[in-house]
């Protein structure tokens, strides 16, 4: 009886501790649930593509559940969205599209990150769609197309047939693999189309619609996807919600990807450069001169700059200059500054979806910043060059003084010049002592004078 007592005590210890781990295990792995999030906003552009692939990385190393994106982009260029949807369809850890907030838009290369997630979500007051490839390229427009036509590419039509095929097929095949509708997703791209939030529901190009973020973490609950073949069920009820910041460097990058900031640093550049030219020695205003030069350059590889706008620019830049060491009473100068103001207005296609507006009061501000930056500090530096030199023999050139020893043409006297006594020769006869005379030349150290009275 007593080993049968014990059998009872110890059976019954066993029930209660594997109770307890059942009890407290459960909701110690619901708290350590963790789903990482990213905000992409605004241009797709190189540094969001590197910020993406960061995130990416970082949600695997986590083991999070899932990586949410919450996107609201006009587009931008294709090769950075090609890189994302690589990420998005070659991903480790499940990845959520997020068109938010309320009046976000997935618009051209938006529309093809979207489809690419494993699970695409919209806010019900979001739209998607338009993804033609004009919009992925930046490519100088015609001149003929009248103001607030499409953009057109001016390349050949057969040319960009095939780049419309490729990404009609490269959308259906998106679709296709992420189990949305194909046909849709053909028609984004060669006709351009949009859906709104309810309509792309219906549609079956999106999973869902969600107010905020807490329910579709709601939502997510118990959804399952393949990643690498084997099915992954997501457990994102009450998860420990991480955001995944920029870095510095992505978001100084992206910021260049605006057209007002392009002009800054155009405007930036050229003083900057122009300055030191003009002061060889200064280095800072050549250091940041080189420096905005190269932002410059990278700006115009991300924004549709025009040829055209680009050249007023320089053409202003130059009549400037001009106008300075040709002075025209200022008509170079209107024309310099009306050239920038132009070239300014028109510096990037603006056509484009995805471009930013140019500012008038920045292009207005910095035309008036170049001109007066011409006419102080450039026009000083130029008229330095010019003015007279007062040391040197170039300085005693036309300099009056009064001879104190008779001189001649064969015979050296001395003249007083700037309270100097001078060895001097006459070019014209014989100087008596007392008269004034002017210096013409110098042969060593010996003054070439002329009588000032005979003039």
């Amino acid at each position: 009886m007593p080993q049968k007592k014990l059998y009872l005590n110890k059976s019954l210890l066993w029930l209660i501790l594997l109770g307890l781990a059942t009890a407290f295990g459960r909701p110690a792995r619901a708290s350590a649930a963790q789903v990482d999030t990213i905000t992409i906003k605004g241009v797709i552009d190189p540094s969001m593509a590197d910020y993406l692939e960061r995130a990416v990385n970082q949600a695997t190393g986590d083991q999070a559940q899932c990586l949410i994106i919450r996107l609201n982009t006009p587009g931008g260029l294709g090769t950075s969205m090609d890189k994302m949807v690589d990420l998005l369809l070659n991903s480790k850890v499940p990845t959520v599209v997020y068109v938010s907030p309320r009046g976000a838009e997935a618009f051209s290369a938006g529309t093809f990150i979207t489809l690419a997630a494993d699970f695409a979500v919209m806010h019900p007051d979001s739209t998607i769609g338009a993804a033609h490839p004009v919009e992925l390229f930046s490519v100088p427009q015609p001149e003929s197309e009248k103001p607030g036509e499409k953009a057109k590419p001016s390349m050949p039509d057969e040319q960009m047939q095939k780049i419309v095929n490729a990404y009609a097929t490269k959308a259906r095949t998106i679709a296709k693999a992420r189990g949305r509708n194909q046909d849709w997703a053909e028609l984004a791209v060669r006709k351009s189309v949009t859906a709104t939030a309810a309509q792309a529901l219906k549609l079956k190009v999106v999973n869902s619609l969600q107010p905020d973020m807490g329910s579709l973490l709601a939502w997510l609950e118990g959804k399952t996807t393949k990643i690498e073949g084997k099915t992954v069920v997501l457990h994102t009820r009450g998860a420990k919600v991480v955001e995944i910041p920029a870095s510095i460097k992505d978001r100084f990058l992206h910021q260049l990807a605006d057209p007002n900031l392009l002009l800054i640093l155009i405007v930036l550049a050229a003083m900057g450069i122009l300055f030191e030219l003009q002061n060889p020695g200064a280095i800072f205003p050549g250091v940041v001169g080189g420096i905005s030069l190269l932002l410059a350059l990278y700006s115009m590889s991300v924004l549709p700059v025009t040829t055209a706008g680009l050249a007023l620019i320089v053409f202003g830049l130059l009549l400037l200059i001009l106008e300075v060491k040709l002075p025209t009473h200022g008509i170079l100068t209107i024309g310099g500054i009306a050239c920038f103001i132009i070239g300014g207005l028109m510096l990037v296609d603006t056509r484009y979806s995805w471009v930013g507006r140019m500012s008038w009061q920045i292009v207005v501000a910095m035309a008036v910043l170049v001109g007066g930056f011409f006419a102080i500090a450039v026009g000083a530096a130029i008229k330095a060059h010019l003015r007279k030199p007062t040391t040197g023999k170039e300085g005693m050139l036309g300099a009056r003084g009064k001879v104190t020893a008779a001189l001649s043409d064969d015979e050296e006297g001395e003249v007083a010049v700037a309270g100097e006594l001078w060895r001097a020769r006459s070019k014209q006869g014989n100087i008596a002592p007392g008269e004034k005379v002017e210096v013409v030349g110098l042969d060593g150290l010996t003054l070439i004078v002329r009588s000032a009275n005979r003039e």
